[in-house]
């Protein structure tokens, strides 16, 4: 849903983020290179076969884990928000993220599975919980979740939708466009909101951190992953 944020054809953005947004891809593929982990989402004759159900099921349930988490430490922020068209967009933000939860949690239970009774990894604890939840300030915030964070999310869906079963891939389709709108606004807060070097710099310095927890986090659990089906 995009009805908050209009958009010309063609939207540009300050020319600080873009340069983030590139240093975002630049360390995403070198860590894929450096873990060797490049083959995880692709078969190796360059078709996607579907997950088996153990690997989906552990997936869907992180996944799931990630919308209630995005739901508590977004409306967290919103009580310090002081830049109100920044409030009301993470507001309609919070709204989608509740919806993907729902949908992903009735994915999850009509293969089993109870978001109860998953535990998340260390790692994902470190990233998702115990940093998200503590960024101080809307900067910091949306540099983080809504650049970083989305656009991870944006390039993960794309590479993950095609093992996934057909029921889930329509419901992931239904997703991803918000996770662009949500992108978008990051996009727009930055661009909006950082007007000195050093409001830039914190900018960049907090989208990189993210990339390196959730470097740590990919990693381990494609450890996990890769030992259901050892």
């Amino acid at each position: 849903m995009t009805t908050l944020l209009p958009t010309t054809n063609r939207e540009t953005w300050a020319q600080f983020v873009q340069e983030i947004e590139i240093a975002l891809d630049a360390h995403r593929n070198q860590a894929v290179a450096d873990r060797e982990i490049s083959q995880t989402f692709v078969a190796s004759e360059g078709v996607p076969l579907p997950w088996s159900q153990a690997r989906v099921l552990e997936w869907l349930s992180f996944q799931t884990y990630y919308e209630y988490q995005a739901i508590l430490f977004i409306s967290k922020w919103l009580q310090t928000t002081p830049e109100t068209d920044v409030m009301v967009m993470l507001c309609q933000q919070i709204e989608d993220e509740a919806n993907h939860f729902n949908w992903l949690n009735q994915h999850l239970e009509q293969m089993g599975g109870r978001l109860s009774e998953w535990s998340p990894l260390p790692e994902m604890v470190d990233w998702i919980e115990t940093y998200y939840h503590n960024l101080p300030d809307t900067i910091s915030r949306l540099a983080a979740h809504n650049l970083a964070g989305e656009s991870g999310a944006c390039r993960s869906f794309s590479n993950i939708v095609p093992f996934l079963p057909e029921d889930l891939q329509k419901t992931m389709r239904r997703i991803m466009p918000d996770e662009q709108f949500h992108l978008r606004i990051g996009r727009r807060t930055l661009s909006k909101y950082c007007v000195t070097n050093e409001q830039r710099s914190l900018a960049r310095d907090r989208a990189l951190e993210v990339i390196d927890l959730e470097s740590r986090a990919i990693a381990a659990f494609n450890q996990k992953l890769a030992s259901l089906e050892s």
